[in-house]
């Protein structure tokens, strides 16, 4: 369904709301108009409109930052573990890493893109899974279990009984961000919400909170440059 909220200087956007999230309220941009919201359907429309009040600037930062399609073309570069990386061809017939560049085989840049996502998920699953193994076992938590995820707009899910999901896209940022998500989704463990004795936690394992967020909000929308 779609509703209009008005936000306090007067501007109304547009709301499409879905009611199958779990337990999270779940935000996504969509156009410099309209967010895509998606809420509990036990949510009531008074907590709703409490919680739109109360998160109304990252509402508007989620309108000031709507999905960029991913280019027809290949791009300049992207990232791989916090280094900008140039992307070339080669007349290999296999992706070859040697950095700061990547050499695809010569094709369509469609078939190009599906070989260079492949190899950026195998190296996540490399790299990230365990990193955050490393965490859970020195912080003693136990997810029930780890994976990757092709999320669009999380770069992290914790649930208690399906575990914890990184979003392979994460092989994109340096290591210190890493660690911090591998380090907030497992706070979510003890912790299920963003409260004091979360964050508290959160800051306990990992010095490098507010350098990491700094870094996700200024390159993160970078890491979908591949879709």
């Amino acid at each position: 369904m779609q509703l209009t909220h008005t936000l306090s200087d007067g501007l109304s956007i547009c709301i499409e709301l879905k009611r199958s999230a779990r337990k999270n309220i779940i935000l996504r941009p969509h156009s410099a108009d309209t967010v895509r919201l998606n809420v509990p359907p036990y949510l009531g429309g008074r907590q709703l409109k409490d919680w739109l009040a109360g998160n109304e600037p990252l509402l508007r930062q989620a309108l000031s930052r709507p999905p960029q399609p991913a280019p027809e073309t290949m791009p300049g570069h992207i990232w791989y573990r916090g280094e900008r990386h140039t992307l070339h061809t080669h007349k290999h017939a296999h992706i070859c890493h040697q950095p700061p560049q990547i050499l695809l085989p010569e094709a369509l840049w469609s078939r190009q893109k599906s070989q260079l996502c492949r190899y950026l998920a195998e190296r996540a699953a490399e790299t990230l899974l365990p990193r955050l193994a490393q965490h859970a076992q020195a912080m003693r938590l136990n997810p029930a279990a780890t994976a990757l995820s092709h999320a669009k707009t999380f770069w992290g899910v914790c649930r208690s009984r399906t575990g914890i999901r990184l979003n392979w896209r994460l092989i994109g940022a340096p290591d210190f961000v890493a660690d911090y998500v591998c380090i907030h989704e497992l706070c979510h463990l003890p912790h299920p919400n963003h409260g004091p004795h979360f964050w508290e936690m959160v800051h306990r394992y990992t010095p490098h909170t507010r350098d990491a967020k700094k870094w996700l909000k200024q390159h993160g929308s970078e890491l979908f440059v591949l879709g």
